[in-house]
């Protein structure tokens, strides 16, 4: 019996497909040889290790907050028992967690903070402005979708290993030593993958693994940096006074 749940587990964990070509995870073969695919007979790119990371489960990276939640809704409120889609926690334009067959997804999303940086910057005192009533956010549900946590009970980590390896090719890096912790990484042209690894025992399992976008992540990292810079300047300037 617990044999069957890790294999549906494990075909669950595959379902990042590539976001403009969703497809059904393929079922866990019962020897080391692959199962044939039911249709059509040649390869995919799945089963071939050339699967891209260009978003999560038909969701593409970019998408925002507002279409990703407005999907999770009315996957929520079909009468699918095998789905099971609930959202459990959601935080506008910032994350969605949802619990999706006995497994949490938490989806992440990022909005470019232009105006904090603006308003971090050193300006001339002036007369506080008359308070004005709030106005709604014309940006509101805007944030873009560049990172996707999946989180379930322990698997077994060279297991799972071996089904995204077949997904996704031969891993890029990894820093997992004779202790069976750290992570196993893939790095492909639109994102990365990253399966975490924890001890038990001896023996290494994995109960979480990251999806992550590439452009987007480069673009937080610039964002950060602009940040660092604004930071640094300010503080020269309260130096040199």
């Amino acid at each position: 019996m617990r044999a069957a749940i890790a294999s549906c587990l494990i075909c669950s964990l595959l379902w990042a497909q590539p976001a403009k070509q969703p497809a059904a995870p393929a079922k866990a073969a019962p020897t080391k040889t692959a199962a044939p695919p039911s249709s059509p007979p040649a390869k995919s790119a799945q089963q071939d290790g050339q699967a891209k990371l260009d978003g999560f489960d038909g969701i593409a990276w970019g998408s925002t907050y507002k279409d990703v939640k407005e999907r999770f809704r009315t996957l929520s409120a079909t009468a699918n028992p095998q789905d099971n889609v609930e959202i459990v926690a959601d935080t506008p334009d910032r994350e969605i967690l949802i619990r999706r067959r006995e497994i949490y997804y938490r989806y992440v999303f990022y909005k470019k903070p232009a105006d904090k940086i603006t308003e971090s910057m050193p300006r001339l005192a002036k007369k506080p402005a008359e308070e004005k009533p709030a106005a709604e956010d014309p940006s509101a549900g805007t944030a873009r979708f560049f990172f996707v946590e999946s989180i379930f009970p322990l698997l077994k980590a060279e297991e799972l290993y071996t089904k995204l390896s077949e997904k996704y090719g031969q891993r890029t890096g990894s820093n997992v030593g004779e202790n069976q912790r750290g992570a196993h990484t893939w790095e492909k042209e639109d994102g990365f993958l990253v399966q975490w690894v924890e001890p038990y025992g001896g023996v290494g399992y994995t109960r979480t693994l990251f999806y992550l976008s590439r452009k987007i992540r480069d673009e937080i990292k610039a964002d950060l940096q602009a940040w660092q810079y604004v930071r640094e300047i300010q503080a020269l300037e309260n130096l040199l006074k």
